[in-house]
């Protein structure tokens, strides 16, 4: 019951707020889907405890037989395990919290019924895809929360930049949709089914022959495209940055705290699979490090505070991935739940900065927040001690498993990239807290020019004082608040559930998620390293080595913008005006693919519609069309209603008539 319940509420929120309440007052659209959300996480609590009282063995709840044609069976089931009840008390609890600051962020707005409708609408399909028990009941959440993206980005859609964005994310996500869709295919046509545990026991009880496990090779990569994807990899991370557009809010929901893990909740479901694809996972090794890198340069140079989080998201996600490719599921999942509390703490903490200052996203034109903001500094503190790994915040837990897992599954090179990408972490992030909390305050003026996040945007009322022209910045309210506190907590002590054995824990997540992961007997050999026993001098110098880099690159960032950034940038700016230029403009990779890729395309289209449509088309219709005026008008003899020229016709027409009856 309590699962229907925490399924069932948010659709019922987001069809009362999208189709009775449209006209409601805001506080009545707001208390609708907070409401739908906490009951939702009060059910999905209940069932997770119920599901642990049992030991954490899985259970399956029939909704209804769905797609049943000839050989193919896929009933529209869920699923409720250690790893889906992980999943929906993140999805349900972080959305509740956003939920609740969702409010006090849109406020200015004059109707919300739309925007809540659509927030409670992408829960609902989160829930689909991370309790589906089988592909197709996956894909169905899978579409539907890039569908809800779709319409949260471009929420403000009379803003031409907001709905390219949009636009943009719905169909990099359809490209890795179409890898996903062979996935399935491919799946069904080698194992005759599609079901998670029909699947594992079928692959990970028997030994498979060479089709087989050839076929396991191309499931694998495709079911990777897919997740490159939603998760934001390399190459089609290219929507996420952009989807800074949408509300805050979404940001946070959407982008810090479940879809964007929706590709390495699918890899960690099918594990036993991916097990069985070493060249496969060797791929997504690399492709979860390089996306970390990348995406951590780019992030240094970044004013935009909302984009210096997106890219921090990608990066992080590629720590993920490169967990996931190291046969580290259980570290990709801890970080993925650490920092779907530190990233949501974080954008959230950035919304209640733009809202101070006046909806500026400009790091450079901020400064000196702490003292008008003691609650937000206080806590956006923490989800950045927790970000860089500084100990014992949740960050440096999980980020240190995916570094020794990294290092023993990948070489000191796999590590490498992730320790410098942690470098560049610690940096980036220190330096957007001291440009936004530190040093003067570098405002002075209402600014509503020149950002993403409200750009076109209703008029916005004025929190300030004095005289119109210049504006205080200000604490935000405690709906806004609130939940960063609440997040705070979470960032700084969730961590303590990953801590490893060789600092005296047991790392109660990995022995959590044990019963999910499954090593296949034909696998079990070339995957031995992630049971073995190493040194413990060996795990404690590389996690002392990542400490250190963290230390001296948030060192750096103090140094150089603890008191606001110093003249010295200025002369480093220009005298490698080169590489910040290419780091500026993200490695032109957006260039890049309008260029090679968009471009063509537009091109290509363009002839078509000119010479196929226009000319092969258009012009035998309009060619017919001519032809019969033309056939009309010479057996028409030009009729213009003339007694004679009628009586002509008559005369003519008996003529051939009797010739006719002659010749007969």
């Amino acid at each position: 019951m309590m699962l229907w319940i925490m399924l069932l509420a948010p659709l019922f929120g987001a069809a009362l707020n999208g189709l009775v309440l449209r006209k409601a007052p805001k506080i009545v659209s707001h208390l609708v889907a907070v409401a739908a959300m906490a009951i939702s996480f009060a059910a999905a609590l209940m069932t997770f405890l119920d599901m642990m009282k049992t030991g954490g063995e899985a259970k399956t709840y029939l909704a209804f037989d769905w797609l049943d044609a000839g050989g193919f069976h896929a009933p529209f089931k869920y699923i409720v395990d250690r790893l889906s009840g992980l999943m929906m008390l993140v999805v349900t609890g972080i959305g509740t919290l956003i939920h609740i600051y969702a409010g006090g962020y849109m406020h200015e707005e004059k109707s919300t019924a739309r925007f809540f409708s659509y927030l409670n609408l992408f829960v609902f399909m989160m829930l689909q895809l991370v309790m589906g028990d089988n592909l197709m009941v996956m894909f169905v959440g899978w579409e539907g929360v890039g569908l809800c993206s779709y319409l949260l980005i471009g929420y403000w859609f009379h803003d031409d930049k907001n709905a390219a964005a949009g636009m943009k994310a719905f169909l990099v996500n359809r490209i890795g949709d179409i890898g996903f869709l062979l996935g399935i295919f491919l799946t069904y046509k080698h194992f005759g089914t599609v079901s998670f545990s029909e699947l594992k026991e079928m692959i990970g009880g028997n030994t498979l022959d060479a089709v087989h496990m050839g076929a396991i090779g191309w499931i694998t990569i495709c079911l990777f495209i897919g997740a490159t994807g939603k998760s934001a990899q390399l190459p089609l991370y290219v929507w996420l940055p952009d989807a800074m557009a949408g509300p805050t809010p979404v940001s946070a929901l959407i982008h810090a705290a479940t879809m964007v893990t929706a590709g390495i909740y699918m890899m960690t479901r099918l594990n036993f699979m991916f097990y069985l694809a070493p060249l496969t996972m060797q791929i997504i090794a690399i492709v979860g490090g390089l996306t970390a890198l990348m995406a951590a340069t780019i992030a240094i140079v970044q004013s935009d505070i909302k984009k210096v989080l997106a890219y921090s998201t990608v990066s992080q996600l590629g720590y993920m991935v490169m967990a996931c490719g190291v046969g580290a599921f259980d570290a990709g999942v801890f970080h993925l739940f650490t920092h779907a509390c530190f990233k949501a703490l974080m954008f959230l903490g950035a919304g209640s900065v733009i809202v101070a200052m006046h909806h500026e996203q400009d790091m450079f034109k901020m400064g000196g927040l702490r003292k008008y903001m003691p609650v937000t500094h206080l806590v956006f503190l923490v989800g950045v001690l927790a970000i860089i790994g500084m100990p014992p915040f949740a960050g440096f837990f999980s980020k240190d498993e995916i570094l020794w897992k990294s290092y023993i599954g990948g070489g000191p090179a796999l590590w490498g990239i992730g320790a410098i990408t942690a470098g560049c972490t610690s940096f980036y992030m220190v330096r957007l807290l001291c440009l936004t909390f530190y040093g003067e305050h570098r405002g002075g003026g209402h600014a509503a020019h020149g950002h993403d996040d409200h750009h076109g945007h209703a008029d916005h009322k004025s929190h300030g004082h004095g005289d119109g022209h210049a504006h205080t910045p200000h604490e935000t309210g405690v709906d806004m608040w609130g939940p960063l506190v609440i997040l705070a907590i979470m960032s700084a002590g969730v961590g303590f559930l990953g801590v490893p054995h060789v600092l005296g824990g047991h790392n109660i997540f990995a022995e959590y998620l044990k019963p999910v992961m499954l090593i296949p007997e034909a696998a079990e050999e070339h995957w031995a390293f992630l049971e073995g026993t190493y040194s413990h001098s060996l795990e404690i110098g590389l996690m002392a080595a990542s400490v250190v880099v963290m230390l001296i690159a948030s060192g750096t960032a103090v140094v150089l913008y603890g008191r606001g950034p110093k003249p010295v940038l200025d002369s480093w700016k220009k005298s490698m005006s080169g590489v910040y230029n290419t780091l500026w403009n993200k490695y032109f990779v957006d260039e890049f693919y309008f260029a090679k890729i968009v471009q063509p395309v537009r091109d290509i289209a363009e002839f078509l519609w000119a010479f196929v449509d226009v000319k092969i088309i258009d012009g035998a219709v309009n060619g017919a069309a001519e032809f019969c005026r033309f056939i009309a008008g010479a057996v028409s003899f030009k009729m213009t209603g003339s007694i004679h020229r009628h009586a002509m016709v008559l005369v003519l027409g008996l003529v051939c008539l009797l010739s006719a009856l002659v010749v007969n």
